[in-house]
Parts: structure tokens; sequence; C-alpha cells
């Protein structure tokens, strides 16, 4: 090995290890979370180098389609649940459709990083047709902090999406399907957040509302996009607006679908939200109405 390319892996390694971007402590969030990533392999656990999770209140990704860029942190479990209503009628053939416990774990792996498990069993009723229902597949992701706020730059994170074909005949694909959501957000003013997402997913992730009639024959692809404006309204209550759109590519009869929704949070302690939502179809392919009612604890 030539002095040159010894000289380059030393400083590399240097930076990684020394640098006060990488540093943790209390001016952490100001440096980059991936290279803090590296920085938490590198070096051996130290929780007094760490952010305390518990700092701020609770941030949940359950009950708005747009998710929170904040990761859990280390050692922190947190356990998000709920139940949701739909209703839908395509020319005079009702639809109502129920879901829970939309429940999901997430498990703070580092600062930066956190696994989590979803899980979810819905109930479809239709005039005139056979009732449908079913677990869907489980659905099992990475959430990885990627930049913070500076300027025009968002705080923003990435999901990492896979399911296991365990759910039942009316939704699972029988298939693995991946998927992958960019989450960013800018904070506009005190108490103001505005913040989106991008993503896609094979089969719709096998999300029930997406699935054609024979979900374990179809291949295709949804793309997604959203955007959501967030206000603090007291102390302890927050409501969000929110548009997403859902675009499938590769069907027979492709889709594109445009919801609006809005919801409320109440914080009954900074460790335990409730939330309620309300939402309409944009388009003619969504779902009339939905709501929905949830929360989320950690510990």
């Amino acid at each position: 090995m030539s002095k040159l390319t010894l000289g380059l892996i030393c400083l590399l390694a240097s930076c990684l290890l020394c640098s006060p971007t990488c540093a943790r402590g209390p001016e952490r969030r100001s440096g980059e979370p991936f290279l803090r990533f590296i920085d938490d392999l590198l070096r051996p656990f130290d929780a007094s180098r760490e952010a305390d999770p518990f700092a701020e209140r609770i941030e949940t990704d359950r009950h708005d389609f747009t998710q929170s860029t904040k990761t859990v942190g280390r050692g922190v479990i947190q356990l998000e649940t709920g139940y949701s209503y739909f209703y839908n009628d395509d020319d005079d053939e009702i639809e109502q459709t129920h879901t829970g416990p939309e429940s999901m774990l997430r498990l703070g792996l580092t600062e930066d990083i956190e696994f989590r498990l979803r899980w979810n069993y819905a109930w479809r009723f239709i005039d005139e047709a056979d009732n449908e229902d079913s677990a869907q597949d489980m659905i099992m992701t990475f959430k990885l902090g990627m930049t913070a706020e500076d300027h025009l730059i968002p705080e923003s994170a990435l999901e990492i999406r896979g399911t296991a074909p365990t759910g039942g005949a009316a939704w699972s694909t029988t298939r693995v399907e991946f998927g992958l959501d960019y989450i960013y957000a800018w904070k506009l003013a005190e108490g103001w957040e505005l913040y989106g997402s991008s993503g896609f997913a094979t089969s719709g992730l096998d999300d029930f509302s997406l699935l054609p009639e024979e979900p374990d024959t179809d291949h295709f692809i949804v793309w997604s996009q959203s955007a959501a404006l967030g206000v603090e309204l007291t102390e302890r209550t927050t409501l969000y607006v929110e548009w997403f759109g859902l675009f499938s590519y590769a069907l027979e009869d492709d889709f594109g679908i445009g919801v609006g929704n809005l919801g409320v949070d109440y914080y009954v302690t900074d460790d335990f939200v409730v939330d309620f939502r309300i939402g309409i179809g944009l388009t003619g392919e969504a779902d009339d109405f939905f709501s929905g009612i949830g929360g989320g604890f950690r510990m």
C-alpha cells in the first residue's frame, strides 16, 4: 500500500472519529445524521453523549400519510395503534371498510435509526357482492435520519420498506414487496411546519385499498407524493392539513388517487398522544370519505 493511500485512509478515519460534525452531545442535531450513523457504528455506546430521546414530546407516524422526519431515539420502544373507517359509493355499489388495530411497533436502534413492524386487519363489506376480510401482509421497515434542516435543506428521513407474505387470501400478494419513502420538512415559523414525502412501492406495498381483484397475480408499482401543513393550536394540541396522491404503473387499468384530509393530535402527556382524522377523496378512484382514531405511547 502506498504512503499516499495510507495517509488518505488515516485522514478519513480521523474525520469520522474526531470531527465535531459527527460528535454526539447536546449540539449533535446540527450535524449530518448519516455521518452520525457511521459514528455510531465506529464508537462504543456512551449514553452520556447521546441526545435525550425524551427531551421532546412523542411524534407518531400512524394517522397522516406523510410521516414524521423524526426517529424515536436509541433504546426507545414506541407503540402506535388505531382504527379507521372508509366509505365509497361507486355507481350505487356501496363499500364500507373497517381497519384495525393498525399497529406499528417502533424500536430505536441508534439516535437516527429505527426498526419498525406494522400489522393490520381489514374488513370490507360490499352491497350485492361477497364481503372480504383478512390480515394484510406484515410490513418491516428501517427509518434512517438523513439530513438536518439548514436554510433550504430540509430535515429529512428515508424509510426502506419490505413485506412478508403473512396475510390472508383477500389482501396478500403472496410475495415479498419493496418500497422507499423520502420524507422532508421545513420549519416555517414558531409552531408552523411544511412537510411532504415522495416514494414508490411494488404492488402498493400490499395496501388493501390499492390491490386489484387478484393481488397475487398482478405486478405493478405505485408512486406517491404528499404535502402537508402542521400548526400548533395549543400547548397540547396540533392540527395538520394534507394532500396526497397515489399513481399506479403497469396495471391494465392504471389509477390516479387524490385525497385531502385533516387531523388533530392531543398530547395527554409528552409520552402519550391521541389522534383524530377525517378526509375525502378528490378523484373518482378514491374513497369518498374516511375517518379514524388512534394514538401512540412510548417508553
